[in-house]
């Protein structure tokens, strides 16, 4: 009997199921007012500590103003500190509202002032801008120095201390660049960048002034419409300064403009502050002077102390302040420690967020007005209340070590205490350090006494990493073998290419050296080892263990420099092809599935490589 072909397989569409709305958060009675405030009811400031709740409140505040007062989710600009926070935001709101909408509602200040300029550039007729990445402006800076001292144009008076060896750095360029940058989210031109330098004493920057002439004057022949990071939210505040019709329309276009985290605010965001929400208009601040951690990047928590009289209501009067009452993150003893803190150190103008209290259902004990402990002479101290007692108590420790190791090993036991003695799970622990310099010995420490470590993602870039920098130092070997100095000999050798310890170093250049006296010649070790990494032929006469790690990177070099010869070569591909003749995707995937401290420097080398 004839079989019937089976049926096609078929494709049905389903709805997506609806997400049940958020319900509204159980709000204080400060936050609840703040929701209340109606649409065009003016400035105001909510101060509050660390957990106490503003970022709720700025999220019931936006939700109240769509629902209640008809805002339409499009009219309010809620800007946040980092990309991460916008997202975290953007997510809360949508959430809170149930609905989605065509524009982020939450956003950094460098993400909106890049979408104005695109707009007004794009109504003009001119081509979108676009962002000036670091490593392009590293590169113009690289070059300009170096035209400096190849006498191709004047170079600025750098004082004695500032010698060439110096300005060769990567580390000195960085610092120029964090200043340039630093001096134009203040709005400060070379101009007035010389004459502080003159006036303070600094002749360094009188110099570094008229780098940053020159970097302006570059910049803007070879990639006009571009801007630096640090300048894109001071050029949206210009632009709107200067262009009258497109301030009436973003006046009109936002109804509410809300700041999270507003202590992270730079300069030339208040600057576009200015011009988005003078003459009264509904704007919302929120955020802690004391817990401000940009201020490296140009971060002016005092902000928050100026806002009232910088943007008054409508009658000229202060903007109103309002300070949350409860820290809801930390119960009794752990509060207790963070008043007793906060009570000794500075402040940027406003301390009225320090005195919120905690949550309740802390037992009476463990009030504020309760020390947590006292701190004596010889630098040890604990909370001897029970830490298994009530729920959420908390137990406060402090304790002075010896050295970086010590305290390392100290807080590698302890974890493994709480977690073999107390059955506290991994997942649970954080280590937080001052820096991120003090980390690399304590993950060294956690890892040797058996603690599974998970690093947040680095701040330092890729180009920087330990597994990078080598397969960058060989693409630049091939695009200009004069740059194969002894010195990038040196580290190619000792690197994970060549994998040579200081003895095997020593080892290869006594053999080199032999071979080269017994041929009659007089070249000196340094100039040896640069000539065999460029002509491996004399490594075949060396005995194998010692010559491994020459061969393997002249291999690469040569494969490198085959690479950047090809037709249609590019940085990419280039780069692809030595990464694949360093054979270290393999060595470092066997050893990162092997486990270990080891396994993890695999591991984290892999990510950063490939």
């Amino acid at each position: 009997m004839p079989v019937s072909a089976p049926a096609e397989p078929g494709v049905r569409l389903v709805a997506p199921r609806q997400r049940p709305a958020v319900r509204p958060a159980t709000l204080d009675p400060v936050q609840r007012a703040l929701a209340a405030r109606r649409s065009g009811s003016g400035p105001v400031v909510l101060l509050g500590a660390p957990g106490s709740g503003k970022t709720t409140a700025v999220v019931e505040a936006v939700a109240e103003r769509v629902r209640r007062d008809g805002v339409p989710p499009d009219g309010v600009l809620v800007l946040a500190a980092s990309r991460t926070a916008a997202a975290e935001l953007r997510d809360r709101i949508c959430a809170r509202l149930s609905r989605t909408v065509r524009e982020p509602l939450a956003r950094t200040p460098h993400s909106y002032a890049f979408g104005l300029l695109r707009r007004a550039r794009v109504m003009d007729g001119d081509p979108p801008p676009r962002l000036i990445s670091g490593p392009e402006q590293d590169l113009v800076l690289a070059e300009l120095l170096a035209g400096h001292e190849a006498g191709l144009v004047p170079a600025p008076p750098w004082p004695p201390s500032t010698g060439p060896e110096v300005r060769r750095l990567r580390g000195f360029r960085d610092e120029l660049r964090d200043l340039m940058m630093r001096a134009v989210e203040r709005g400060l031109d070379p101009d007035r960048l010389a004459r502080l330098g003159e006036l303070h004493d600094r002749p360094d920057w009188v110099a570094a002034a008229d780098v940053f002439a020159e970097y302006q004057d570059v910049t803007a022949l070879s990639t006009p419409g571009a801007h630096d990071p640090a300048g894109i939210v001071d050029a949206a505040a210009g632009l709107l300064a200067t262009d009258p019709e497109l301030l009436a329309a973003e006046h009109g276009r936002w109804r509410l403009v809300a700041v999270d985290d507003a202590q992270e605010t730079t300069a030339a965001t208040h600057r576009l502050l200015d011009q988005l929400v003078g003459g009264g208009r509904d704007l919302l601040l929120a955020g802690d002077p004391d817990s401000a951690t940009q201020t490296f990047r140009g971060a002016r928590p005092r902000l928050l102390a100026e806002a009232p009289e910088r943007w008054p209501k409508a009658d000229g009067a202060p903007a109103d302040v309002l300070v949350l009452p409860t820290v809801h993150r930390q119960a009794g003893r752990l509060r207790a420690v963070t008043v007793r803190v906060a009570e000794r150190i500075g402040s940027a103008g406003a301390v009225a967020q320090r005195r919120a209290g905690q949550a309740r259902g802390t037992p009476p004990e463990d009030s504020p007005d309760a020390p947590p402990g006292d701190v004596g002479a010889e630098g040890a101290a604990r909370d001897e209340g029970d830490a298994g007692g009530a729920p959420g108590a908390g137990t406060v420790e402090v304790h002075l070590l010896g050295s970086a190791s010590a305290e390392a090993t100290f807080v590698a036991g302890r974890l493994r205490w709480l977690h073999l003695t107390q059955g506290l799970p991994w997942s649970a622990m954080a280590v937080v350090v001052r820096s991120a310099h003090g980390t690399d010995p304590l993950r060294r420490a956690l890892v040797a006494a058996g603690v599974p470590v998970a690093l947040p993602p680095a701040e330092v870039p890729v180009r920087d990493e330990p597994a990078v920098v080598p397969v960058r130092l060989a693409l630049r070997v091939a695009l200009d073998p004069a740059g194969l100095t002894p010195e990038v000999a040196v580290d190619l050798l000792t690197g994970p290419l060549g994998g040579v310890d200081a003895v095997g170093l020593r080892r290869l250049r006594q053999a080199l050296r032999g071979i080269e006296l017994a041929d009659g010649g007089a070249r000196g070790s340094d100039e040896l080892l640069v000539a065999a990494l460029t002509e491996p032929g004399t490594l075949v006469l060396l005995d194998q263990f010692v010559s491994r790690g020459a061969t393997r990177v002249a291999a690469v070099l040569d494969e490198g420099r085959r690479a950047v010869a090809e037709p249609g070569a590019t940085a990419e591909t280039a780069l692809w092809r030595l990464w694949q003749a360093t054979g270290l995707a393999d060595a470092w995937r066997r050893a990162a599935l092997a486990g270990g401290s080891g396994g993890t420097r695999a591991d984290r080398d892999l990510d950063r490589s490939e």
